[in-house]
């Protein structure tokens, strides 16, 4: 359904993300529509999806929108930019902001405790609605189908999918560390329809999608239904059309589906502040906090980052079995947003440099450090014997020759045979990669983050592994 998370099972750890105002585009001229349509020829001819949609917003509006490739192999059906995909996991922007413009409301409080909602799941009382919108809550990550026997087809009730969920002990103490869990967002759409009054799906359509005219958009397997929406696939041409899975079993952490052009509108809407007030807004794309004051690598629904100097809010997205890897990007400094929504679950990696290419032809300065996805200059004080260490491990994790000795007591409690046999299937495709460049490092609660960029597949990433003190590995994750 989501981020490397859950598509390749490496986000047991924690990954780094810094706000950074940097230069500004706002107003510059809008490049021709050929260098768009470069980025997107060059996207496809990967074959790492058979289609996507690719728009580019800016100043208030979209200035490219244009399908590639096709959304349904067998019927050579072509992909538009009206052609609608299930977004995965770019549901929680739009279930944060409900959330939100209930608190906006009166309805709720950030800091309420979710006893207030949900009475009967564990440490309730303990976790607030605040923790579940950052990922901090500790809650046990779901649909991991070798844990539970979830319902995958048809019609799905939210409510019948968390007493399941309650049954999951939690990985942590609520505000103690950051974690990626789907369960968090989950429990948001149940938060909605009990503060909001309504179920995820009409609110959005009522709060959300009507006043903005996101007419293509809608919710869950109601929404996948309907004629026109992008077949999922999985690995490189030849295509294989993935297994199907209802989008109700995602609910509020990745049942949206939509176009690129209602996701332009609703990015344009963000910018410009049409849905969420100033201080909600802050809240949304603002990194979120630790009990200890310590910040983490999430926002609510965005990932606050930086590319090449220029600030950076995103996330991406995959419901497998209903969709492709989707990436929405949105530099709002700039005024400018990429949105790239595929039919291919291998996709990852593509949509960020198409991002960091429509960035550069805005910004020349950006074009060196992330248009070409050129090497940068490594960082001072790297340390030969944890670079070994962070190859080593990524060897182990695709050969699937994990020492568990090697790692601390949670992280290995989470590597089960089953887990680890899903990871060493993804980073085994992937390959090895051709640079390790080191990029600094962070002190974060129980270790320190060591980061390395690397080029896997021709594409560049940022791989971080942390280690505790007593030198276990506590988390890595390929971004």
């Amino acid at each position: 359904m989501d981020h490397s998370a859950l598509r390749r099972s490496l986000a047991c750890g924690l990954t780094i993300a810094t706000i950074a105002a940097g230069a500004r585009v706002s107003g510059a001229a809008d490049p021709p529509n050929a260098a768009f349509a470069q980025i997107g020829a060059d996207a496809l001819a990967t074959q790492k999806a058979p289609g996507f949609s690719f728009a580019v917003v800016h100043d208030g509006a979209v200035v490219f929108a244009q399908g590639f490739g096709v959304a349904d192999v067998e019927r050579k059906v072509p992909v538009r930019p009206d052609t609608r995909f299930a977004i995965g996991s770019l549901t929680k922007q739009f279930t944060a902001t409900a959330i939100l413009l209930l608190a906006q409301r009166g309805r709720l409080g950030l800091d309420d405790p979710l006893v207030k909602y949900l009475p009967s799941f564990p440490n309730a009382a303990a976790i607030t609605l605040r923790m579940l919108l950052n990922q901090t809550s500790g809650l046990h990550n779901y649909p991991l189908l070798t844990e539970h026997s979830w319902p995958t087809q048809g019609a799905i009730a939210l409510d019948s999918l968390i007493p399941i969920l309650a049954t999951d002990k939690p990985d942590f103490t609520p505000g103690a560390r950051w974690e990626y869990s789907n369960t968090n967002y989950a429990l948001l759409s149940a938060v909605i329809a009990k503060a909001g009054s309504l179920d995820e799906a009409a609110f959005l359509r009522r709060d959300v999608f009507d006043p903005l005219k996101m007419t293509a958009s809608g919710y869950g397997y109601a929404a996948q239904r309907e004629s026109g929406i992008a077949k999922a696939y999985q690995g490189r041409a030849p295509f294989e059309a993935q297994p199907p899975v209802s989008l109700d079993l995602f609910s509020g952490a990745g049942a949206v589906v939509s176009n690129a052009v209602d996701v332009a509108a609703w990015d344009v809407a963000l910018m410009r502040g049409t849905l969420l007030d100033a201080s909600s807004m802050h809240e949304l794309w603002t990194a979120g906090q630790l009990a200890s004051g310590a910040s983490v690598p999430y926002a609510m629904g965005f990932v606050p980052s930086q590319l090449a100097g220029h600030r950076e809010v995103w996330h991406n997205g995959l419901a497998p079995g209903a969709g492709g890897y989707c990436f929405n990007a949105i530099f709002p400094d700039d005024k400018l947003a990429v949105i790239v929504l595929s039919d291919g679950a291998d996709f990852t990696g593509v949509p960020e440099q198409m991002a960091a290419r429509v960035l550069a032809a805005y910004a020349p300065s950006a074009a060196t450090a992330a248009a070409a996805g050129a090497p940068p200059t490594p960082a001072p004080g790297e340390i030969p014997a944890v670079t070994a260490r962070a190859k080593d491990w990524w060897h182990r994790l695709q050969t699937g020759t994990v020492d568990l000795s090697q790692v601390e007591e949670h992280f290995a409690q989470r590597l089960t045979p089953e887990l680890l046999a899903q990871v060493k299937a993804s980073v085994a495709q992937l390959g090895a990669p051709t640079d390790w460049i080191y990029q600094g490092s962070q002190s974060v609660p129980g270790g320190v983050v060591y980061r390395y960029w690397i080029r896997v597949d021709g594409i560049p990433h940022v791989w971080s592994i942390v280690l505790t003190p007593d030198n276990k590995i506590a988390g890595s994750q390929l971004q």
